[in-house]
């Protein structure tokens, strides 16, 4: 009898002494782990939760730390290949998750912070090669000497960088830019007016000639002005072939401002309000409705060929 007490208490006496010898390394895996992961040692970490789980098969806690240092390797790798949207994302879990322990969504809130901020510097630099390139555009219709398409292009980016403190430099070029294109159509209009009127003026002489010399044929003056008259019709339908072929260049050259800057406006309704803005500035007189027809059409074809339906 007495010896089976004493068995009794020898075998109850080795659980005790193993279930704190257990506990002692569970105790001291878990508190290794948590300092491994404060020095930003994952791997080390996740060697230690796993040691942690020999001495207790499947504890809630060691599991869960586990597998938040997993995500958080899971965060950096995210991070080195600039996919933040998705290190945030795995932060975002991490933040969320039960364990007793915070030490990793301490470190979750810090790489969620870390990431904000270099998707943020991502988004500028995008930004800012877009307006470049976009200012080099410009740059290149002024050498063809695309003076209002220019100035349109310019307009939409000074709208863009207006208000960015980061911009002040793009923004003073565009400034600049802009008034070389409004000197440069302001040149070319006046050249045009004074030809017109250096042609009226040669016909006017032309005619008073022809008069002068013909005075004794009244059947013949008649006849000349009447050709005159004739002349000076042509004249103005040799200027509205002009204006109608810069205005179907502008035209098509708005669809493309149109998928830069129209998204969510009828192409028409963009369109119409596009040669509003146009004739504005260089008017047309009365050439007004006839340049908007071209324009409205040269912008239809344009924008229809680009397989897209125009409504």
């Amino acid at each position: 009898m007495r010896f089976k007490k004493l068995l009794a208490l020898i075998i109850i006496s080795t659980f005790l002494l193993t279930g704190c010898k257990n506990d002692k390394k569970y105790n001291e895996y878990m508190e290794e782990g948590q300092q491994a992961v404060k020095q930003e040692q994952y791997e080390d970490a996740l060697d230690y939760f796993e040691s942690a789980l020999t001495e207790k098969d499947g504890d809630t806690e060691a599991t869960s730390l586990h597998t938040q240092v997993e995500k958080i390797l899971q965060v950096e790798a995210k991070i080195k290949n600039k996919l933040y949207d998705e290190a945030i994302e795995l932060c975002n879990e991490i933040i969320k998750s039960d364990s007793e322990s915070s030490v990793c969504r301490d470190v979750a809130q810090s790489l969620k912070s870390q990431c904000e901020k270099l998707k943020e510097e991502q988004e500028n630099l995008t930004f800012k090669e877009e307006i470049d390139k976009k200012i080099d555009e410009a740059k290149k219709l002024m050498d063809k000497e695309e003076y209002m398409n220019a100035k349109v292009k310019l307009g939409y980016i000074i709208e863009e960088v207006t208000g960015k403190p980061s911009y002040t430099e793009e923004l003073k070029e565009c400034n600049s830019l802009l008034k070389t294109c409004n000197d440069k159509i302001d040149e070319l209009a006046n050249k045009e007016k004074e030809e017109k009127e250096n042609n009226k003026t040669e016909n006017k002489d032309s005619n008073t000639n022809q008069t002068n010399n013909k005075n004794n044929n009244s059947d013949k003056n008649n006849n000349n002005n009447s050709n005159n008259n004739s002349s000076n019709n042509s004249e103005k339908i040799d200027f509205n072939d002009e204006l109608k072929k810069q205005i179907a260049v502008a035209g098509e050259a708005y669809v493309e401002f149109y998928f830069e800057y129209g998204e969510g406006t009828a192409p028409s309704a963009f369109a119409e309000q596009a040669y509003e803005d146009t004739e504005n500035d260089t008017p047309l007189g009365e050439y007004k409705e006839q340049g908007k027809t071209i324009f409205m059409n040269a912008f239809k074809e344009a924008y229809e060929a680009t397989g897209n339906e125009y409504y």
